[in-house]
């Protein structure tokens, strides 16, 4: 399936293949997204401090578009809420570039991607 990539996106190509800048965990959950006014529900795949992959049921969304999407970690009953854009979209699957991340966050995500709690 084609991916359509926004310029924004967090891989680099390296000896021809696509990398990503930041490790990834798997990460399966529900995340809200909040686009254009509307609110969907969407299965959570993947996380990184730099951003979540994720499926969404219904009309894609399209490669910038900014949103806000909103996720608990396991143990934190608290969700976090995140600004963002569509880095990439791939059928009813896409990925999330977050948006200047606060350092607390950014180091909460890093110990979840590292399995450090």
């Amino acid at each position: 399936m084609a991916r359509t990539v926004c310029s924004k996106h967090a891989e680099v190509l390296v000896e021809g293949e696509r990398r990503r800048e930041k490790p990834r965990t798997p990460f399966d959950g529900w995340v809200e997204i909040s686009a254009d006014g509307q609110r969907r529900l969407a299965t959570a795949r993947d996380l990184s401090p730099a951003g979540i992959g994720i499926e969404v049921p219904g009309a894609p969304l399209v490669p910038a578009a900014p949103l806000v999407c909103e996720f608990a970690l396991p143990g934190i009953s608290l969700p976090l809420a995140l600004d963002g854009h569509v880095a990439w979209v791939s059928g009813s699957r896409l990925g999330i570039r977050f948006d200047e991340v606060d350092p607390g966050l950014a180091e909460l995500l890093e110990n979840h991607v590292a399995g450090r709690f």
